[in-house]
């Protein structure tokens, strides 16, 4: 079969390699389409210690299991020959955090597409046993390159749940990228009474407002701190601020544009050898805010997901911009690098 493997940072080859193996207790995916995730990107420019070169990334694929092993436990709808979406995030389900709803917490959490579990840039893809649990049925009028988002959007969705948005917020959102995207449609369906979105990049902030700028009440480019956003609330700043951008500076402007007991969510976590961040810690002790962090989601919220893209396909479908067959897969890392584009898909 055809994949794109990664041999270096920025050095990704097409290449015949053999066909996965079938685990017992696993399945194979025939890849319909499988999503480029701001992880692969990430690894892809600068590397990874998870994925040793040669490696297959790819971690948001749909598709159709062609091979179920004879002792796979299958999820419920789920059968071979069925269309179905595959989880990233790979869970124990047995820790304190699995037992208790909160798979994304999992204390020996992995993530699929990384070391030891190979992704799915490429026409097939192995399920191992640990990832059966995470195959969700697809709608069968749901189209494989908009059904990948369910992983990141999951993801969008633990964010806003966590900043509990109320009827009549005023909620901000850093970061004009598919989460914010998501994340600004999700707000208004919270619903919020405003939702401003910023970004350092006006090509990114025009691309998200044409994608979701009728749930938009007005946009911005970064870099005015919160003058923007107390301006436009009278002095009183945001109830809700979700920081969905890898930014310092983003962190700390919101806590300055938060109201007084606002929660402020930062839902984007900073690169590994640079995460200490100089916060005004006054902004949090005097304003009373609730400060909290998101990442990844859960069992619950990928179902949920799920019934939501097949709902507002119509809402969701334009925050995929880009298309690549696998031989240009490389071209997909470049626009996103350019910020040319949103949401990235790859089509075997």
């Amino acid at each position: 079969m055809r994949a794109a493997l990664m041999h270096d940072v920025e050095v990704v080859k097409i290449e015949d390699v053999a066909e996965p193996s079938l685990h017992p207790a696993g399945a194979v995916l025939r890849v319909e389409a499988c999503g480029v995730c701001g992880t692969d990107a990430r690894t892809f420019f600068n590397g990874d210690p998870r994925a040793p070169a040669p490696w297959l990334l790819g971690h948001e694929p749909v598709g159709v299991l062609v091979e179920v092993g004879p002792e796979a436990d299958l999820p419920p709808g789920v059968t071979k020959g069925g269309r179905v979406f595959l989880g990233s995030i790979l869970t124990c389900g047995e820790c304190r955090w699995c037992l208790e709803g909160f798979q994304n917490l999992c204390e020996r959490h992995e993530l699929y597409g990384y070391a030891p579990y190979p992704g799915a840039y490429a026409e097939l893809a192995p399920v191992p046993p640990i990832s059966t649990k995470n195959l969700i049925p697809l709608p069968d009028d749901l189209p494989s390159d908009l059904a990948t988002v369910a992983d990141p959007f999951a993801c969008a969705l633990n964010g806003i749940e966590v900043a509990d948005i109320r009827l009549g917020d005023t909620v901000v959102i850093l970061g004009a990228g598919p989460i914010g995207c998501w994340q600004t449609l999700l707000a208004r369906d919270r619903g919020a009474a405003r939702v401003y979105l910023t970004d350092v990049s006006r090509d990114r902030l025009d691309l998200a407002l044409e994608a979701v700028g009728r749930f938009v009440d007005d946009a911005w480019m970064a870099g005015d701190g919160a003058d923007p956003v107390l301006s436009r609330t009278g002095g009183a700043g945001a109830e809700r601020v979700i920081v969905a951008a890898p930014s310092k500076q983003a962190q700390q402007d919101a806590l300055e544009m938060a109201a007084k007991r606002a929660r402020v969510v930062y839902f984007a976590g900073l690169p590994k050898h640079d995460s200490v961040s100089p916060l005004d810690m006054n902004q949090l002790h005097y304003k009373e805010l609730a400060v909290l962090g998101a990442y990844g989601a859960t069992h619950r919220q990928y179902r949920v997901t799920m019934g939501y893209l097949s709902r507002r396909r119509e809402d969701l479908a334009p925050i995929v911009t880009h298309r690549f067959p696998l031989d240009r897969i490389a071209e997909a890392f470049a626009t996103i690098r350019s910020g040319s584009g949103l949401k990235m898909v790859i089509v075997p």
